[in-house]
């Protein structure tokens, strides 16, 4: 399976959130105001990659169904020929 950048980048922020959560919790960290921001921050960035992850997918998902309407439009085409094709031969066999 093939890891994309953004599901890396959210698992290190989310190990990082949990890290930040278990050492407040357990007294491990005793920082100034600015810093108990961090999860915040960590929160904020997991939606930018979210966000990066769910653009990605629908430019997947445009690609594909661009690719699918062209061959579907191509079979289109196929069963068209195959009809004028098959209504002459049936006018050709009531004869």
């Amino acid at each position: 399976m093939k890891k994309d950048i953004w599901d890396i980048l959210f698992w290190i922020a989310m190990l990082i959130l949990i890290i930040y959560i278990l050492a407040k919790l357990t007294g491990l960290i005793n920082t100034p105001e600015w810093i108990n921001l961090l999860p915040i921050i960590t929160i904020v960035f997991m939606i930018g990659i979210s966000y990066q992850k769910a653009i990605s997918f629908m430019g997947t998902m445009q690609r594909r169904t661009n690719y699918l309407k062209q061959h579907l439009n191509n079979i289109e085409n196929k069963l068209t020929v195959h009809d004028e094709r098959l209504l002459l031969l049936e006018k050709i066999r009531k004869k």
